[in-house]
């Protein structure tokens, strides 16, 4: 690391923050004295719960303690709970009974260790609290383009959420993974990245996965795709469905501005049947959508609506115009977010009575030089940086319209539009 990606690290290159929310980088370092290993990740938050995501030295036990004091000087502490020796010495621990809208500051705490660094996360307001939601999304993290310098702008923007839209490691490069201690191996390259700790420690994430969570483009009955689903699921803080461990399709509430509708668009795929999403997910997404009251119904799908290929939407039509059809004549307020392609771009998904899908990335992967914007479904394209989109909705300002930047390595607003909620 050059000296300038070192004062990124530090927070001291104009883009700030590390510091500010009780997080210093040199405290997230691993450290034998803490018995912890890797930075924490804080998911799946509600507007009164969340969950934590650590890992910790094997056979060892660890609790959180949290609260709204940034250093922790009174706290509230969880129950013990033992890393699984069958997920790499990972946890996670659910805090309950939170307030909404409000900061809270953990750490993780192992027996007879010192404290771990201190992190914090925002939770969502109310579904009738008219708050201002700010998010940002991206995807792609191939450890091959560590330091995930992008990561520091993510901070930077202080989100109340990130979500990582897919492909969150690359198993099948720089050595293909093949058994579950490989996948596991590929997680943990990905989190030692010093910015992408910084990120994580000051914000809360939700991730879903697409292909390189197991292999290329892979399809149903890869014989890699459950040992996949299982490292994505020991590395990932996720909210089930039902109980049901493999079903990470879910939705989340952000006040009256947002609801969040996050896709498994990977696990469920049947090419005879034409469906991406398979029956159960798919009458889930339509139901929910009906019945969602906010304003700004944003559609996380890891990959785009229109275009890239028979390995995305593009390969399931019928099931696609399906679901497009269903929101142009009952629902207002859908916006489709992707990652995937490798560029940022504004899509008018056709025959959508004016959707659109905003796709974002990579955090650090290759750059999409096969693509070159000029189809006419695009109202905006770039494929000259890494990148992410922020959303902004704020009800006191404008409650219908979200307003979208694209942001670079470097922090730098590089377009920005605003989409009107129809209705």
């Amino acid at each position: 690391m050059n000296r300038r990606e070192f004062l990124k690290v530090l927070g001291l290159a104009g883009l700030g923050g590390l510091g500010e929310l009780g997080c210093a980088p040199a405290l997230i370092r691993p450290h034998a004295d803490t018995g912890l290993s890797l930075c924490y990740v804080c998911g799946e938050v509600t507007d009164e719960s969340a969950l934590v995501w650590l890992r910790a030295e094997r056979g060892s036990r660890a609790a959180l303690q949290y609260g709204k004091d940034p250093g922790l000087n009174q706290f509230a502490s969880t129950e013990l709970v033992s890393v699984d020796p069958d997920g790499d010495a990972t946890a996670i621990i659910s805090l309950d009974n939170l307030d909404p809208a409000t900061r809270y500051y953990y750490r993780a705490v192992v027996p007879r260790k010192m404290p771990g660094p201190i992190a914090s996360f925002v939770t969502a307001p109310r579904a009738d609290d008219n708050a201002k939601v700010t998010f940002c999304f991206s995807g792609d993290t191939r450890d091959t383009y560590r330091p995930f310098m992008t990561m520091n702008a993510v901070q930077a923007q202080h989100p109340d959420f990130f979500m990582h839209l897919g492909d969150t490691i690359y198993a099948d490069i720089n050595g293909a993974a093949r058994r579950l201690p490989d996948f596991w191996a590929k997680y943990r390259r990905n989190r030692e990245d010093l910015s992408t700790q910084g990120c994580f420690c000051s914000t809360s994430v939700y991730a879903t996965w697409d292909d390189h969570e197991v292999v290329n483009d892979y399809g149903p009955g890869n014989p890699l795709a459950s040992i996949g689903m299982k490292a994505f699921l020991d590395y990932w803080p996720i909210r089930h469905r039902s109980g049901k461990a493999e079903e990470i399709y879910r939705s989340f509430r952000w006040g009256k501005a947002a609801e969040i509708f996050i896709l498994d668009s990977r696990q469920h795929r049947n090419p005879a049947k034409n469906t991406m999403l398979g029956s159960a997910q798919k009458d889930w997404l339509l139901n929910a959508l009906a019945s969602s009251t906010a304003t700004f119904k944003f559609i996380a799908t890891a990959v785009p609506m229109a275009g890239g290929g028979a390995d995305r939407w593009d390969g399931y039509p019928k099931e696609r115009q399906e679901i497009l059809k269903f929101i142009k004549h009952r629902i207002s307020g859908v916006v489709f977010l992707s990652a995937d392609m490798h560029y940022a771009a504004i899509t008018k998904i056709p025959h959508s009575g004016g959707l659109r899908d905003i796709t974002a990335g990579p955090l650090g992967a290759p750059l999409n030089r096969i693509t070159d914007g000029t189809a006419a479904r695009f109202e905006f394209f770039m494929a000259e940086n890494f990148n992410f989109a922020k959303i902004t909705v704020d009800p006191k300002i404008d409650p219908r319209t979200a307003v979208v930047e694209f942001i670079d390595q470097d922090n730098r607003v590089f377009y920005s539009t605003k989409i009107r909620a129809a209705g």
